[in-house]
Order: C-alpha cells, then sequence, then structure tokens
C-alpha cells in the first residue's frame, strides 16, 4: 500500500504573505482597468481634450477667444504631481472630480496659474482662460459660464447683477490703490499749482479749473477710461463722485461728469498720458507698464481702490475643487505671487515696492455703495457716446440788427469759435447755414459735413480747423434772404433721425434771430409741428434739438413751441462764452 503525506500546516506568517499578494494582485488589476480606460480618451472627459489629467491655461487676445489648450508647450499645463504643496482632495467623492473652467482677467493671470498649479492634484483640474473685463461681461450677459471667475473689480458682479446674472462673490483675493498717473513732467507742474500729498480731490478741481478745466487746450487734462470695464476709472469715479452719478444739468459736478464722458480714452487709460493728461491707474498698473517717467500721485483721504475677487458661476463644478482653488489663491503661498504682478494679498497685504509710487499710499477702501456703481454705469451708457451734433445758423439779412455794440451775426460768430475752442476732440459736429432759397428751393445747404472734430480731412488739416475758417467768413457780408427757419429745422430733423444711433448722441443746435419769415411759401408753424410730433413718437432713437434765438428780440415763444414739439428746449444767447455751456447741456439732459 502506497504511502499518504500527512495535511500542510500553513503557518500565520504564511497567511498574511498570501494575503499580501492577493492585495497585490487585485491592486494591480485595478491599476491596469484604470489604465486602459483613460487611455481611450474619447469616454473620458477629463476637461482638457486630450485625454490627460492636466489643466491647461488658455491663452487669448484679449477679446474673449479661447486658444485651444493643448498641453505640448504652447499653453502653460497646472498640473500637482510636481507640487509639493499640492492641497490634495484625499477622501473626495471621485464624483466631485474633473476640470473646472476659470475666466481670469490679465491682471490676475500669472497668480491664477500659480495657484492652479497647487490646487491641482489627481482629483482636480483647472482650465485657465484670459478674459479682458469687457469680453467677459459681455458673454456672463449672453449666458456663457465659467466654473469660476477671477474678475479685476467687485464692481463687475454688481453690475451684472442689475442684468439677473447669478454670481457668488468670494474672498478678495488681491488689491491696488488707484492713483493719478502721469508723466514726470507733468507731476512736476502739479507741484507747481500746489497738488500735493497734503491735497485731496476737492483741491484738485479747484486747480484744474483754474488751469483751464475741460479746454483742450488745458495746462493739465483729466481724463478717465470707460469705468463699466476700466477698474481704476470706476473706482476713482465711485469713490470721489459719487453725486456725479445723479448730478444735474449744468451743475460744477454733471459738468465734470460730462466731460470726462466725452472725453473718456478707448482701451488702457495710461496710453493718453502726455505732457499734459492725467488718467486714473492702479499701482499695479503703473509697476507692470515699467515706464521709467510714469509717477503715480496719491490724494490725501484717497482716491479708490480696486479689489479683484474670486466669483463663482453657477452650480456646475464641485464645491471642493472651488473650494481648493480659493484656498490657493488667498494662501500665504500666493502672497509672493502677487507681489511679483504688482498687487497686494487680500484688502491689506503689504504694497510692493513699484517704481514712481511714493512710500506710504495705503489701499483702504471707503466700503463703496453697489447703487453707485450701478448708477455711474447707467449714467455713462447715456453721455459716453460720441456726441454728432448738426449746428444750423441763420444767415438771413435781420442777423444783421444790432446787439449792444455788435450785431446779431458778429455774436453768432464769436459764438460759435469759442465753442470750437473748448468742445471734446472726439465731439463730431458738422455745419448747415439756412436763409431762403440757398440751393435752388432749398432754404438750406451744407457748409461742413458731418465729422469728429479732430478728424484730418486733408494733410495737416482738421474738421476743427475748417469750421473755424468757415465760421470766421460770418460777417454781415455774408448774408442773404429771409428766414426759412420752419423747412430748415424739418430737413435738419430728418437728417439727424437717419444718423441716430445707440452707439452715438444725435443732435440739432440751431442759432437764429427766432422768426420764420419765408415768403416763397415753406411750411407753417403748424405743419412743422406736426411733422416734428409725429417724427418724434415714431422715432427708434431720440434727437436732441435746442433753439437758441441771438440778441434782444428773438420770437421766445415761437422758438418754445417748435422746440417742444421736437422734444428738446429753447433758450436766449445774449453772451457768446455761454453756448459751449449750450453744448453740455445737450449731452447731460439726455440722463436727466
Amino acid at each position: 500500500m502506497a504511502k499518504h503525506s500527512a495535511p500542510a500546516q500553513v503557518s500565520w506568517g504564511q497567511k498574511i504573505g498570501l494575503a499580501l499578494l492577493a492585495l497585490l494582485l487585485i491592486a494591480g488589476a485595478a491599476g491596469v482597468y484604470q489604465l486602459l480606460t483613460r487611455g481611450g480618451g474619447d469616454d473620458v472627459a477629463d476637461g482638457t481634450g486630450d485625454g490627460t489629467d492636466q489643466a491647461s491655461v488658455g491663452q487669448t487676445d484679449g477679446a474673449g477667444d479661447e486658444a485651444a489648450a493643448t498641453g505640448n508647450g504652447d499653453s502653460a499645463s497646472a498640473t500637482g504631481s510636481d507640487s509639493a504643496d499640492s492641497t490634495g482632495a484625499a477622501g473626495i467623492d471621485p464624483a466631485d472630480c474633473g476640470a473646472v473652467t476659470v475666466w481670469v482677467a490679465p491682471a490676475l493671470a500669472s497668480t491664477a496659474q500659480a495657484a492652479a498649479q497647487r490646487a491641482t492634484d489627481d482629483c482636480f483640474t483647472y482650465d485657465l482662460v484670459t478674459r479682458e473685463s469687457a469680453a467677459a461681461q459681455s458673454a456672463l450677459r449672453g449666458g456663457d459660464q465659467p466654473d469660476v471667475w477671477l474678475a479685476d473689480s467687485t464692481a463687475w458682479p454688481q453690475l451684472l447683477a442689475e442684468c439677473d446674472v447669478q454670481l457668488e462673490v468670494g474672498e478678495v483675493i488681491a488689491s491696488s490703490p488707484v492713483l493719478l498717473a502721469g508723466r514726470e513732467g507733468l507731476v512736476d507742474k502739479l507741484g507747481e499749482l500746489g497738488v500735493g500729498a497734503d491735497t485731496d480731490w476737492a483741491g484738485l478741481m479747484a486747480a484744474y479749473q483754474e488751469v483751464g478745466g475741460a479746454r483742450p487746450d488745458a495746462q493739465v487734462q483729466l481724463r478717465v477710461g470707460d469705468p463699466r470695464v476700466d477698474p481704476a476709472s470706476m473706482a476713482m469715479l465711485s469713490t470721489v463722485g459719487a453725486q456725479l452719478a445723479a448730478a444735474e444739468p449744468g451743475s460744477s459736478a454733471s459738468n465734470l461728469m460730462v466731460s470726462l464722458a466725452q472725453t473718456a480714452v478707448q482701451g488702457d487709460p495710461l496710453s493718453a498720458t502726455g505732457a499734459t493728461t492725467l488718467v486714473p491707474a492702479t499701482e499695479q498698473q503703473l509697476g507692470a507698464a515699467g515706464e521709467d517717467d510714469l509717477r503715480g500721485v496719491p490724494l490725501k483721504g484717497g482716491i479708490g481702490v480696486v479689489e479683484m475677487p474670486f466669483v463663482r458661476v453657477g452650480d456646475g463644478a464641485s464645491a471642493p475643487a472651488l473650494d481648493a482653488l480659493e484656498e490657493a489663491l488667498t494662501s500665504d503661498e500666493a502672497a509672493q505671487d502677487l507681489a511679483d504682478a504688482w498687487l497686494r494679498k487680500g484688502t491689506d497685504g503689504e504694497a510692493p515696492a513699484v517704481p514712481g509710487v511714493p512710500e506710504g499710499v495705503t489701499a483702504e477702501a471707503r466700503g463703496s455703495d453697489p447703487a453707485v456703481a450701478t448708477a455711474l454705469a447707467a449714467r455713462w451708457a447715456v453721455i459716453g457716446p460720441q456726441s454728432r451734433i448738426l449746428t444750423l445758423i441763420d444767415i438771413s439779412g435781420s442777423m444783421d440788427a444790432p446787439v449792444g455794440d455788435s450785431t446779431r451775426v458778429d455774436l453768432t460768430r464769436a459764438a460759435a469759435q469759442t465753442a470750437l475752442s473748448v468742445l471734446p476732440e472726439q465731439t463730431a459736429i458738422g455745419l448747415w447755414y439756412f436763409a431762403t432759397e440757398l440751393d435752388g428751393d432749398k432754404d438750406w445747404e451744407e457748409q461742413v459735413p458731418l465729422r469728429a472734430l479732430n478728424a484730418e480731412v486733408r494733410s495737416g488739416v482738421t474738421q476743427k480747423d475748417v469750421l473755424l475758417a468757415e465760421t470766421e467768413k460770418l460777417t454781415v457780408d455774408a448774408l442773404t434772404g429771409d428766414t426759412g427757419l420752419h423747412d430748415a429745422l424739418w430737413a435738419a430733423y430728418q437728417e439727424m433721425s437717419a444718423e441716430a444711433s445707440p452707439d452715438s448722441i444725435a443732435s440739432i443746435v440751431l442759432l437764429t434771430d427766432g422768426i420764420n419769415d419765408d415768403p416763397p411759401g415753406g411750411l407753417s408753424e403748424k405743419q412743422v409741428i406736426e411733422r416734428l410730433e409725429k417724427a418724434r413718437a415714431e422715432a427708434e432713437h431720440e434727437v436732441t434739438v435746442v433753439l437758441i434765438g441771438m440778441g434782444d428780440e428773438p420770437d421766445e415763444d415761437a422758438l418754445e413751441r417748435l422746440a417742444k414739439a421736437a422734444g428738446g428746449q429753447s433758450l436766449v444767447l445774449r453772451d457768446p462764452t455761454q453756448l459751449p455751456q449750450v453744448f453740455v447741456d445737450v449731452v447731460a439732459r439726455r440722463a436727466a
């Protein structure tokens, strides 16, 4: 009989070894499975578009068009594998993992990239896309949404709230005080005018008026950007000019607001700095510009602080992923990244050493009222578009009537040339003369087409030069015929109705002795009133009409009836220096 061996005895040590081996086999199988499923790429939505776990920092051209995030060296990759201080996501439900789309203002781009690298791990990735303020706001209003928006002003979420865009504003990532920026020579000139560290905004405005104020030839000119998209301009206007949003036409505050709106810099305000121009700019903008002759001028009490918040949009991304990024952006590690970008951490971080910015500039915000930003933006939308003004001048024989030691036509010439000397260069002005039968049966004739005052008509000659030369000819020798006021006004209204658009302020300013006298016929007062009322009621865009009686004896009642029919105003002008204020009020009353 064969012998049988006894059953083998397994020790506890062997049992533990077998158990470990089994665990290793299971883990290895899981790893192979994970590798195979990730390798397919088409079935795994990891947010990168190339089958990897890396979130790319997308680059844009500033207009909101996203560049492809390839991860092949054309864009920066935000990964956590090389970061020793990655936040990690241990214990996070895999369902909360994935890519987070982040729109980043250019001022925060480098800081956001570094923070995304710290926050990214095997669970969280972040696709960073640079978006200018205007492009981001426009896209959000249109329904396009990232998961996070790193905005360059707390004002932008306030404005979007008026459009029912749902945003959750989190911590302030960075801040930067606003200063008046100018070239070294202009800053020295301000010192000569007594403007220094102890000068507040009111003191600056007093000095500003003394040196010419809003005149194009002033020694010092203050210009701003569009406060709806330029953070420094919004911060300054919200801080020092809350009353500007509700200023009554004719007040100094309203005049300043109109002047700033009509001379606003399109694009970067720092591009407008020169021998006479000051603009609001942040400490960060001055640092990033890196220009040796740029200086920042602080005022007593400050002129605003730009605060840059972390904004959550919608509810599509996982809260842990958003929390991890916000923590990385507000951590101690972020302080150096912000300083490298010339920014202060949070609302009370240390000031970066920016060349041209004096020491001791604080970033203490005054606690801006969201209603102020909203009101400013609304007013700007009305008075900011280019002013396009068709000016009609009466050259009928009755304009030779005396006005004191002068005549009506002399008063008109002086008023027109005074206005041309102080109107903003971007203003578009056209000139018609009217009398009777100036051009065949027409009672009006175009002398200068409608163009911006700074437009070059021919080599070395601007529209302003042409208008000054043309109005210089306005003497008693230029007068002819009678006064076809009704026909000229109706023709001008039709002309400017065709010109009117949301992007401009269409206006008519008519200067006359105020009495319609048209022997060949033409429209009666009743007929022109009916036409004006009907056209006004049907108009898609408003045309502002101002009728000005020249001298001592205009028919004020008749002018008032015509102006009322057009929804405008009438007045009598006896001092030529009053006309520039009329042009300012034309714009200001649009927002009244």
